[in-house]
C-alpha cells in the first residue's frame, strides 16, 4: 500500500488499492492506458493471483509501453512461473523498498539492466540479478501515512472501532520448512527499534485517532527486550493490539514482561501450534517446539488475560492421519484448559524447502511451471490452505477436519466474529454442546446450516 516509501521523489505516484477503491480495475485501466508507466503489483497466491494474471495481460496488451513489476509472496517463491508470463516484465524477489527505488530509476532513465533483487525471463530461461541484502525498514524513515487517505483504513474490528495495521520488522529468525517466509529471508529478522515502533503508534493515535493496532510482522514477539520497551512506550495510549509470536519464545518471557504487555493493551497473540504430534513438529523444523509447550503457553496466556490464537497446519505428507488425529486431540485439551483460546485450522501445503518438500515430491507433487497452470484446478485453491488437494490427504480426512471445525466453532464461537449476536452465540453453543462433549464430530449438518445462515466468520477471516 505504501510504495511511495521507496520510490524516487521526482516520480509521480498513484496508489490504487482494491481493498478500498470501489473501482480499482477501472482506475488501473485509466492509469495504464498510454505512455510509459510502471505498474507495481503485490501478488499473493489464490484470489490475488487469479485477478492479477488476466488483468496484467490485458493492460500490457492495451499499452505495450507499460512495464509490469510483480512483487510479494508468490513471485518471490515462484519467480519462474511469474517472470515467463506475457503479462509480467520484471519480478522483485524478497524485500522491495531498495529494489523498487533502483528499478524505477533505471526504467525512468531508459536503462536496460537487471538490478539486484529482480529477475526476468530472457531467451527461454529465468535470469536473476544479484541478490539484494535485506535492510531494516526503519532505515527508510517514518511510514508516509499521508500518502493515502488514512480514513479509509480505519477498520472496526474486535480490537476497537478504529483499527490500523503496522509492520515493524522484516523476516523471521526461524526456519520452519513449511513457511514461505524462509524462502524470502532465510532465517534473518531485522526489527525496527522499539522507539521507532512507539513513535509510529503515537502518530496513529494522535493524528488518526487509532484505538487498536494489528502488528503484521511475521514474528512481532521475537525479542523480549523490544516487546517490553514497546509495551512500556504505548502504555497509557488507550490502545489494544494483536501480533504474531512463537510459542516457545514467549513461553520464556518473564512474568514482568507478560504483565507489562497485558497492561499496555495486548489482547491477542497468533501462535503457530502447527500440530499435536511431536514427531510432526520435528519434521517441520520447529526448532524444538513440543506439544507440551503449547499447552503451557495456553495456560500462561490465560493467567495474564491475553487470548492465544493457535494455528494448526494439518495433514503432513509423512503421516497425515496420525497428524490430524493427535492435533484434534490437542485442540480439545487446549479448549479444556482455556475455553477462550482461538483455534485456526489449515491444511498443509508444501513450499520448496528441504525437508517435507522432499517427501511431497516423492509422493508425486510438482508445482506448475506457468501462471495458467496455477490458475487451473486444483492449484487455483492450493495456497488457500483450506481446500487444497495434495496426493496424501484423502477426501475423508479433509472432511474429518471440516466437520470437527464446524463443531468447534459452534461450541466456542470466535469472539472476533462481529456477525454473531449474544443470542446466536448461545444457540450455537447449546446445540453443539452434546457433540463436543461426547466427541460426535461427524456430519454436523445442523451446525453448518446455522453458521451459514448467520454468516459466521472463522477467526482468520477477521482481516489479520
Amino acid at each position: 500500500m505504501l510504495l511511495s516509501r521507496g520510490i524516487p521523489p521526482h516520480l509521480p505516484v498513484q496508489i490504487i488499492d482494491g481493498n478500498v477503491d470501489s473501482d480499482a480495475v477501472g482506475a488501473l485501466r485509466g492509469a495504464c492506458a498510454t505512455g510509459k508507466v510502471a505498474l507495481l503489483v503485490t501478488v499473493m497466491p489464490g484470489p490475488q493471483l487469479r485477478v492479477a494474471t488476466p488483468l496484467c495481460r490485458e493492460l500490457k496488451a492495451r499499452n505495450p509501453e507499460l512495464v509490469v513489476v510483480w512483487g510479494g509472496y508468490f513471485p518471490s517463491v515462484h519467480p519462474e512461473a511469474a517472470a515467463r508470463d506475457a503479462g509480467v516484465d520484471v519480478v522483485v524477489i524478497g524485500q522491495g523498498e531498495g529494489t523498487i527505488t533502483e528499478l524505477l530509476g533505471a526504467i525512468d532513465g531508459g536503462a536496460d539492466r537487471l538490478v539486484p533483487g529482480t529477475a526476468v525471463w530472457r531467451d527461454g530461461r529465468l535470469v536473476r540479478g544479484e541478490a539484494r541484502a535485506i535492510v531494516v525498514s526503519e532505515r527508510y524513515g517514518a511510514t508516509p501515512f499521508a500518502s493515502v487517505a488514512m480514513e479509509r483504513y480505519a477498520a472496526r474490528t474486535f480490537l476497537g472501532k478504529r483499527t490500523f495495521n503496522l509492520h515493524t520488522s522484516v523476516g523471521c529468525p526461524y526456519l520452519c520448512n513449511f513457511c514461505a517466509v524462509v524462502n524470502l529471508y532465510a532465517g534473518r529478522w531485522l526489527p525496527d527499534s522499539a522507539a521507532h515502533v512507539v513513535g509510529e503508534v503515537q502518530t496513529l493515535v494522535s493524528r488518526y485517532r487509532a484505538d487498536a493496532i494489528e502488528f503484521h510482522d511475521n514474528n512481532f514477539f521475537a525479542w523480549e527486550k523490544r516487546c517490553r520497551e514497546v509495551a512500556d512506550g504505548v502504555r497509557g495510549l488507550g490502545i489494544r493490539y494483536w501480533g504474531e509470536g512463537r510459542v516457545d519464545t514467549m513461553l520464556g518471557f518473564s512474568g514482568a514482561t507478560w504483565e507489562a504487555m497485558s497492561a499496555s493493551g495486548l489482547a491477542m497473540v497468533f501462535f503457530g501450534a502447527e500440530s499435536g504430534d511431536d514427531e510432526a513438529l520435528e519434521r517441520m523444523d520447529k526448532g524444538g517446539l513440543r506439544v507440551a509447550d503449547t499447552r503451557a503457553l495456553n495456560r500462561l496466556a490465560l493467567r495474564h488475560g491475553v487470548v492465544p490464537e493457535f494455528s494448526f497446519v494439518l495433514g503432513n505428507a509423512t503421516d497425515p492421519e496420525r497428524d490430524v488425529h493427535l492435533s484434534l486431540e490437542l485442540i480439545r485439551a487446549l479448549k479444556a484448559d482455556n475455553p477462550a483460546c482461538e483455534i485456526i485450522l489449515y491444511l498443509y501445503t508444501p513450499v520448496p524447502l528441504p525437508g517435507q518438500w522432499d517427501e511431497a515430491k516423492r509422493l508425486g507433487m510438482a508445482f506448475p511451471e506457468t501462471l495458467d497452470g496455477w490458475l487451473a484446478p486444483p492449484w487455483s485453491d492450493f495456497d488457500h490452505r483450506r481446500t487444497a488437494s495434495t496426493p496424501w490427504m484423502t477426501r475423508a480426512l479433509r472432511e474429518k477436519v471440516y466437520d470437527f471445525e464446524a463443531v468447534l466453532n459452534a461450541r466456542f464461537p470466535s469472539w472476533t466474529d462481529r456477525n454473531l449476536g449474544p443470542l446466536q452465540r448461545r444457540i450455537l453453543s447449546t446445540f453443539a454442546r452434546p457433540r463436543w462433549r461426547f466427541g460426535l464430530h461427524q456430519s454436523p449438518v445442523e451446525l453448518k446450516l446455522l453458521q451459514r445462515a448467520w454468516g459466521y466468520r472463522r477467526p482468520e477471516e477477521m482481516g489479520f
